[in-house]
């Protein structure tokens, strides 16, 4: 699983990477699939397209993140830097695209936020016409955000050592560190 949110009545969502779908959680299943991109056609276990960020509007879910728009078994992998797509749940239309590793989609103050782990940057995205503008540049990868007020703390953390995808990154040497960074917007 990837980002936990409650929404509306205390329901909790999350984005289930390995069946490429957005689910809710609660006492009767381990999961309940609630939302699937239009690209995937079946949900089955194979971390078809790495869905792995949410960001919530009123309750609901908003945007959605994955690293490539492929229906096949890790097909994400040959498109990690240039595949990433930030999806409209409601619409299912895609608002941005080109993306390197998008992840941890956040609406602060009424715009949208993102990281780009491969390329160490907090982006705000205008989802009418797509355009990324960079907010900054956080040495690391970056993998993980929250806002409180008009601050944003996020988390960089060390790459794995046996990635096979991850560690031919331009980032991987310098992500050697797991930290915390505030950026006052």
């Amino acid at each position: 699983l990837h980002d936990l949110h409650f929404g509306q009545s205390g329901k909790l969502f999350a984005i289930n990477t390995s069946f490429s779908c957005l689910v809710g959680i609660d006492d009767n299943y381990s999961f309940t699939p609630i939302w699937k991109p239009s690209f995937i056609t079946e949900l089955k276990s194979e971390d078809r397209c790495h869905l792995n960020g949410l960001a919530m509007q009123d309750g609901k879910a908003k945007y959605v993140t994955a690293f490539a728009m492929t229906d096949t078994v890790q097909g994400w992998r040959d498109q990690v830097t240039t595949g990433g797509v930030i999806i409209d749940v409601a619409s299912d239309e895609v608002v941005a695209q080109g993306l390197a590793m998008p992840h941890s989609p956040q609406l602060i103050n009424g715009k949208l936020y993102c990281l780009l782990s491969a390329e160490e940057k907090l982006v705000e995205i205008d989802p009418k016409n797509g355009k990324i503008t960079e907010v900054a540049h956080i040495p690391g990868f970056v993998r993980g955000m929250t806002a409180i007020d008009d601050y944003v703390f996020i988390a960089t953390s060390k790459l794995r050592q046996n990635s096979s995808t991850f560690k031919h990154l331009k980032i991987a040497e310098k992500a050697d560190v797991a930290s915390i960074v505030a950026v006052h917007l």
